[in-house]
């Protein structure tokens, strides 16, 4: 059965991934402990716009990667062209991020932190998973994970528990550091000389993939209209106590709706091995349903989880009530995206990727407007349920179109 395959491969992936994701949350904690409720939320806003370069950073090339390459992106000039284009794109998106710093955060308390997060653009710890997942180097991916859980574990506790650093330039400085030996880790693997020699081939190269790369790039951009959009508006609607506590619902949800996206990339790897056009109903049915098991303390227990997950943060009860309220309904978010997975894996397998980023630019577009005009309307509380209004619309763009063209199947 498909859908278990896509689980399995997925939980192998996320598993991998949550060594550091686990790892953040308890250095969210003391962050926050640290830092106190209101310039906690001030730090997610940071946070938010250094997830938003990475994407720019990116520009859809991993996806377009694996979608197109697969395991032949690990070897020989395609393998060396592909890098080229990643260390340039990198280079170009820091030099973005210091452009945006100096125009739109200049004079605020996250300045500072902007220009030193520009740098860690270029050392992520994660700029070499791609070649790990392309080839199916599964070992190597598990030992950068673990060599950057332990240095960022390290780090991080020095900086935070033992020097108690309450400035968030520094703290971000911390972050750049512990990210050095995992970066490191992937230069030694995946790293070749031959990327300085730079030909006409190598800018016919650049040119085709950023040709192609371009509908990819609009969706993973796109994205950032979604769940993203509550955090800015909730900052510029409300005041930093709502932010602060909105800010705590919005990372457990943001870390969960990440997890998400390596079920896309294994759905990927496994529709690659059958030629079917037909997705089936009961797939939908039983990966949705996993998520809702897996999402249930978001719901039933969204005290505990909070308390539990962010267990230093410094709650008061007015805090904790208003990030129980917030979960609860951002939750809803992560059955949204289970349910359109499978469509969505099925249409970058096609190459039908126009298609996927109009529809997800319509859904971020729509999402933008629903947020901003209705939070210049009604009150705080209900900028939550606002930012479901582009995953829904988008569920629904997905789910007519592969009802329109008779693609589902029991």
């Amino acid at each position: 059965m498909q859908a278990l395959r896509n689980i399995k491969i997925g939980v192998f992936i996320s598993l991998v991934n949550i060594l550091i994701q686990g790892v953040s949350v308890l250095v969210q904690n003391l962050i926050a402990n640290n830092l106190g409720i209101v310039k906690f939320g001030s730090f997610g806003i940071l946070q938010s716009d250094y997830t938003i370069f990475c994407a720019l950073a990116d520009f859809g090339m991993a996806t377009l990667i694996l979608a197109f390459f697969g395991k032949r992106a690990t070897n020989g000039t395609l393998f060396t062209n592909v890098l080229q284009l990643r260390l340039f794109m990198t280079a170009l998106t820091a030099i973005a991020m210091v452009v945006f710093a100096f125009t739109v955060r200049r004079g605020s308390d996250i300045f500072e932190g902007e220009l030193v997060l520009a740098l860690g653009l270029l050392l992520q710890h994660a700029f070499f998973d791609w070649y790990f997942i392309c080839g199916n180097f599964w070992k190597k991916l598990l030992i950068s994970k673990v060599l950057h859980t332990l240095s960022y574990c390290t780090v991080m506790g020095i900086a935070l528990w033992v020097l108690k650093l309450d400035s968030i330039p520094l703290i971000a400085l911390a972050m750049v550091i512990a990210a050095l030996p995992a970066f490191g880790f992937g230069v030694g693997q995946a790293f070749t000389f031959k990327i300085f020699r730079i030909g006409l081939h190598t800018v016919k190269f650049f040119k085709l993939m950023f040709k192609s790369a371009c509908p990819y790039a609009l969706s993973s951009i796109a994205s950032f209209a979604y769940l993203p959009v509550g955090l800015y508006t909730v900052a510029h609607f409300t005041t930093p106590e709502f932010l602060g506590a909105y800010n705590f619902s919005h990372k457990l949800v943001i870390l969960a709706s990440s997890l998400m996206v390596h079920f896309i990339s294994s759905s990927l790897i496994t529709l690659h091995q059958t030629d079917t056009r037909v997705l089936h109903l009961r797939d939908q049915a039983v990966f949705t349903l996993f998520i809702v098991a897996v999402t249930t303390p978001f719901w039933l227990f969204p005290q505990y989880t909070l308390r539990i997950v962010f267990f230093a943060a410094p709650w008061t009860p007015d805090v904790l009530e208003t990030s129980c309220y917030c979960l609860r309904i951002l939750a809803c978010s992560l059955i949204l995206q289970a349910t359109r997975m499978g469509m969505i894996s099925t249409l970058l397998k096609e190459k039908r990727t126009w298609l996927y980023g109009t529809m997800i630019t319509i859904g971020g577009v729509i999402n933008i407007a629903v947020c901003i005009g209705g939070a210049s309307l009604l009150k705080a509380p209900y900028i939550p349920m606002l930012t479901l209004s582009g995953d829904l619309c988008l569920s629904l763009f997905l789910l007519a179109y592969f009802v329109k063209n008779r693609r589902f199947r029991w």
